[in-house]
């Protein structure tokens, strides 16, 4: 509880009779006593923005910068697509302009001018078609296959690369929530903190308190000071983070519109598993790997065979021009302008040096890389379901420590508040009330911390998983409206 809200009428009693203050108000909080109470620049006020969830994801995913590269690497990979899909497909037709070097001036004639440059340019310019590949016992088609999959792949990871984005930034937002929570809970330790020094100050000037109890209690607030400075610079360079994130200005300082609402994790162990194994990033990164190293392999063998390829000539047409020629040919080989379908062979086996005899080593290699392509496949499914399994076990553990703190804050709020009436009336020692304050601070603490890390677990559990949000969970619905300075 903030201040001395539920004091009894033996504590408002207790004061009159010591010619003290009431609990400080925030103007009295600011004056001499209260020097952690600063007020912000001019500056740090203009920079002040106002910030939902909602805002925080959009634009998130619309400036920043690591997005913006993976939107263009995305619009790469469909270009590479483009090329990969009508190299296979397609006849490889390109237009060609040959011209050999020819003299535009002189700069200083030599003694040997038997053979001079021509001043006239010649060369040739074609329409090619090339040679188009009908059948080629399926190695072509294993490379095509392998590159499909590859750029398939790539673009997946950007998609999920987003989807990381978006987590991390609900993460970041609802961390800034946290820190602020923080911030205010010692805050109020800090004001208890100072109400009691700045009591015993005066008290000790009547000597109606110890030397002793004036010490501890300047100590006490001295320290309540460090650690509430640690708790608000930790707030601000969380704003830097998000800053960065969202491609805000750098300094810029957010004012929270909504808070974090605690919901139970409802998708059963067994579901997530499920999910993991066909969503998983690094499995289907495995998964991808293995299907590659098997056409490795495939082709590997059918490149120590002596298969032949059959391919169709389609030739070109040729414009040819120098100062004595003018003329248009079309042919498929030297001397040759029939279209033609053509067998050749074209292979190598080593007998030694690279590549062992026969080829041995390259189709070992390949069999090996298949086999390790497989081991990596089991082991990021291994790894997958062990992440997740520590990840549940310990939202599940997170869960029982909120229940446990929410019956334990109440417990500890009277107990303060017993203290400390108290101490007032001079029932208890100092120590009593320190200790009591401490453990209600950071009780407090733990539960924004336990709540803050049951949702950075559960979304960890989904960027495992491979997925957005869980069935029936929207990660940015875990919302309320934030009410700055809540008791």
């Amino acid at each position: 509880m903030n201040g001395f809200i539920k004091k009894s009428s033996v504590v408002i009693i207790a004061l009159t009779a010591f010619n003290i203050y009431a609990q400080p108000t925030p103007k009295q909080l600011s004056s001499e006593g209260y020097v952690q109470s600063m007020d912000e620049s001019t500056q740090s006020r203009l920079n002040s923005k106002a910030l939902h969830l909602n805002d925080v994801i959009e634009q998130g995913l619309r400036k920043n910068y690591d997005q913006q590269i993976r939107k263009y690497n995305s619009e790469i990979l469909d270009l590479k697509w483009d090329d990969t899909w009508e190299d296979f497909w397609v006849p490889n037709v390109n237009i060609s302009l040959i011209s050999p070097e020819h003299r535009l001036g002189t700069l200083k004639s030599g003694s040997n001018n038997a053979t001079p440059r021509e001043t006239r340019p010649d060369g040739a310019l074609a329409l090619n078609f090339g040679d188009y590949t009908i059948f080629n016992w399926g190695k072509d088609y294993l490379q095509y296959l392998s590159t499909k999959a590859d750029i398939k792949r790539s673009k997946e990871q950007i998609s999920e690369a987003s989807r990381e984005l978006k987590h991390d930034l609900i993460v970041s937002y609802f961390k800034l929530y946290f820190l602020k929570e923080r911030e205010r809970i010692k805050r109020d330790q800090l004001r208890h903190a100072s109400f009691i020094y700045r009591l015993n100050r005066e008290k000790i000037s009547l000597k109606k308190v110890s030397k002793q109890d004036y010490y501890l209690a300047r100590s006490e607030y001295l320290r309540a000071q460090n650690e509430f400075h640690e708790a608000k610079n930790d707030v601000q360079l969380q704003n830097e983070v998000i800053a960065n994130s969202i491609n805000d200005e750098v300094g810029t300082k957010y004012v929270l519109q909504d808070s974090l609402r605690y919901e139970l994790l409802t998708t059963p162990l067994d579901e997530i598993i499920r999910l993991a194994s066909i969503n998983n990033p690094e499995t289907l990164d495995a998964l991808k790997d293995v299907e590659n190293a098997k056409r490795g392999y495939e082709l590997a063998l059918k490149n120590n065979l002596p298969l032949p390829k059959i391919s169709m000539k389609l030739g070109a047409y040729d414009y040819r021009f120098s100062p004595d020629t003018n003329r248009t040919t079309y042919s498929t080989g030297p001397g040759n302008s029939n279209i033609d379908i053509v067998a050749s062979i074209n292979a190598t086996w080593s007998l030694t040096g690279t590549g062992g005899l026969l080829n041995g080593r390259a189709t070992r290699s390949s069999l090996l890389s298949k086999h390790v392509a497989f081991a990596k496949k089991a082991q990021a499914t291994r790894d997958s379901k062990a992440l997740i399994k520590s990840q549940y076990f310990t939202v599940k553990h997170l869960q029982n420590q909120i229940n446990i703190l929410d019956a334990r804050i109440p417990t500890l709020q009277k107990s303060f508040d017993t203290i400390l009436e108290n101490y007032m009336n001079k029932r208890t020692k100092y120590l009593d009330f320190k200790n009591t304050l401490i453990e209600l601070t950071d009780a407090q603490i733990l539960l924004e911390q336990s709540k803050f890390l049951h949702l950075y677990n559960k979304i960890g559990l989904a960027k495992t998983a491979g997925v957005e949000d869980f069935p029936g969970q929207n990660f940015e619905n875990l919302i309320q409206k934030y009410k700055k300075g809540k008791k």
